[in-house]
């Protein structure tokens, strides 16, 4: 029998044996020479570098913002009422609709703001009995309604009665002031000598027995009871408002409730057809040219194809102002543009440069030229290998190269290329 003793120390020689073999495979295993730390850290072999082959236009192309308007437009002032504010109460004819002559496009503390036409906006209040070319004007706004004016240049009887039937028409009274008591004792504009038929007898009336009907019966002297004092007509300017044509299409008006200064106090009216206008930086002119092909994309997802109108002078600085950044460019839509997109900020793509409407597009370092002026591209096949195609280049722009194949189907979208 093996002494215990024994059995021990040869189980630890084993264990010893065992664990020196494994750490010295160990260490061997993990022991580089300088040879080998070089080799390993050098860089894998290059592979091939390839791209996908696209279908589609080759150009360059910058967007823009253009706003949809009225082909002509045109801002009116709204003068401010004699009250201490003026504040909007009602809007006649909102943002869209066509605004006519005569019309009460806002309502300002409760008294008509009416469209009017003509030259020059008004200066001042008209009062029965006034003349001059501002008289005339509102008299030949009048006659174009069918109202009858009398004599132009004069605010007389006939154009007061005119005033007095416009304002019942759309709804309001007009506004009346009392007559100065020298206009009441002198005969002039507003008390015109009455026609022959109108003129009055200086003989008193009598009932037959010659005796003046009127007369107190009593024998006592009788009094006259004084007359109402005469009213005359009034036009405040702030009621009128003058644009050089109409009917237009309201673009933008004072809200409900606005208190109106002369910053907000502006009705934009427009006329004609619906045009766009890009507004472009000053920085990019020199390249854009009139005709150039543009793309409207609609508030309605609607695309519209257009070409650039006559390209404007870069702005210059004017006194302290710094020159614009931005200009505006018109638009040639070819077909028209919808009314539903006045108003609207339209993204307008602008093609600077055309080299393809349509054709295969790969990297420009892709396409190699043989000697003999041959260009082809390197296609890689199923099997990882490359075959040579030949190819004719329509163009190259910022590194891309417009290519066909020379044989039909050699060369499709969804090919990888290799590029050089």
């Amino acid at each position: 029998m093996i002494p215990r003793r024994r059995v021990v120390v040869g189980a630890v020689v084993t264990v010893l044996l065992v664990g020196g073999l494994v750490g010295g495979w160990f260490a061997a295993a993990s022991f580089q020479s300088p040879a080998q730390v070089a080799a390993n850290a050098a860089p894998p072999p290059p592979g091939d570098i390839v791209a996908t082959v696209t279908f589609g236009a080759l150009s360059e192309q910058i967007t823009a913002r253009s706003d949809v308007v009225r082909e002509s437009a045109a801002s009116v002032q709204v003068a401010a009422g004699s009250g201490d504010q003026s504040v909007v109460t009602a809007v006649g004819v909102p943002a869209g609709s066509e605004l006519r002559a005569g019309a009460v496009v806002l309502e300002v503390s409760g008294r008509p703001v009416i469209a009017t036409t003509g030259a020059f906006p008004y200066y001042r209040d008209l009062v029965e009995g006034a003349t001059g070319p501002d008289v005339e004007q509102l008299q030949r706004f009048l006659r174009d309604l069918g109202y009858r004016v009398g004599g132009l240049g004069e605010f007389g009887p006939q154009t007061a009665q005119a005033v007095r039937a416009l304002y019942k028409d759309i709804g309001y009274e007009p506004t009346t002031r009392e007559a100065p008591a020298d206009e009441l004792q002198t005969p002039g504009q507003n008390a015109p000598a009455p026609s022959t038929g109108d003129a009055v007898s200086e003989v008193a009336p009598t009932d037959g027995t010659g005796t003046d009907p009127a007369a107190p019966v009593d024998g006592t002297t009788g009094s006259v009871a004084p007359a109402a004092p005469a009213q005359l007509v009034v036009v405040p300017r702030g009621e009128l408002v003058v644009t050089g044509s109409l009917p237009a299409v309201v673009g933008t008006t004072p809200d409900v409730g606005d208190v109106l200064t002369a910053e907000n106090a502006t009705i934009t009216l427009g006329q004609g057809a619906v045009v766009a206008q890009a507004k472009v930086a000053v920085s990019v002119l020199p390249v854009l040219g009139e005709g150039m092909t543009a793309t409207l994309s609609g508030p309605d997802g609607t695309v519209l194809d257009a070409t650039l109108g006559a390209i404007p002078a870069p702005p210059t600085a004017t006194g302290d102002e710094a020159a614009p950044v931005e200009v505006g460019v018109p638009l040639v839509a070819a077909q028209p543009i919808d009314s539903t997109w006045l108003g609207a900020n339209v993204l307008t793509t602008i093609t600077v440069s055309a080299v393809a409407d349509e054709a295969l597009r790969v990297p420009a370092r892709a396409v190699a030229v043989h000697s003999d002026g041959t260009a082809v591209v390197q296609r890689r096949e199923s099997d990882g290998s490359f075959r040579e195609v030949e190819v004719r280049e329509l163009g190259r722009l910022g590194g891309t190269s417009a290519v066909e194949p020379v044989t039909a189907d050699a060369l499709s979208a969804g090919d990888e290329v290799k590029v050089e």
